[in-house]
C-alpha cells in the first residue's frame, strides 16, 4: 500500500525528443538494470564521498550536483530490490559521528563529560555503546547518535532506538547523517540549544 510507504514509483524516460528507445530497453532488462545501478553506486571507481562524474554526475544534472549522494541512493535502491532496511555505511557513520563530536568539543561546551564510543551498562539493555555521550552540569545524560535520511528519527543502532522510548533516564537524540554532511553548523547549534 503506497500510503504505508510500501510502494515506489520510478520514472524512466528518454531525454531525446521523440525518444531513442532506451526507456523501453531498460524495461526489457528488468531488475538487472537496478542491480547494475546499485553496483555503480556502492563501488564507485573514484570512491567519491557523495557523487562524481563516474557514478552520478553529468553535464545535464549540473544544477543538482550538490543534492546527489550515492550512499543514500544505494541505500534506497538496496531497499527497493531486497527489502533490507536502509542503513548508513559503517565507515561513513563513524566519520559523520566524529564530525559532530569534534564540532561539539570545539565549542567548549559547559558539560561534565563528553565522550566518544562510551560504554554504558543499562538495566534491561545490557552494555550499550553511546556514539557520543554527554553528562550535563545538572546531571542529566544524553546520547547523540545518527540516523539515515531515509529512516528519520530512527537511530541506526536499534538498541538506542528502543532506549529512546523505553529508558527516560538518558535522553537519546538522533541526528540526520545527511544534514551532518551538508550543514554541520546547524546540527551543532541545534544540539547545543538542547543541551543548555
Amino acid at each position: 500500500n503506497d500510503r504505508l510507504g510500501q510502494e515506489s514509483e520510478i520514472y524512466i524516460y528518454d531525454t531525446l525528443s521523440g525518444g531513442a528507445g532506451f526507456s523501453r530497453r531498460i524495461g526489457e532488462l528488468g531488475f538487472s538494470i537496478f542491480k547494475s545501478a546499485l553496483d555503480i553506486l556502492e563501488n564507485c571507481p573514484d570512491n567519491c564521498d557523495r557523487s562524481c562524474y563516474r557514478c552520478l554526475r553529468n553535464y545535464k544534472n549540473k544544477f543538482e550536483h550538490d543534492l546527489l549522494d550515492r550512499m543514500v541512493g544505494a541505500s534506497l535502491l538496496r531497499y527497493l530490490i531486497t527489502g533490507k532496511q536502509p542503513v548508513i555505511d559503517e565507515t561513513r557513520l563513524r566519520q559523520s559521528t566524529e564530525l559532530v563530536y569534534n564540532d561539539l568539543v570545539g565549542h567548549g561546551l559547559n558539560v561534565n563529560t563528553i565522550k566518544r564510543d562510551y560504554v554504558l551498562s543499562i538495566p534491561r539493555f545490557g552494555e550499550v555503546i553511546a556514539p557520543i555521550f554527554i553528562e550535563c552540569r545538572d546531571g542529566s545524560k544524553v546520547i547523540i547518535c545518527l540516523h539515515g535520511p531515509l529512516t528519520p528519527g530512527i537511530p541506526q543502532d536499534l538498541v538506542l532506538d528502543r532506549m529512546k522510548d523505553q529508558y527516560p533516564a538518558i535522553t537519546v537524540i538522533p541526528v540526520d547523517e545527511l544534514v551532518v554532511r551538508r550543514n554541520l553548523p546547524s546540527v551543532t547549534s541545534s544540539l547545543i540549544e538542547q543541551l543548555v
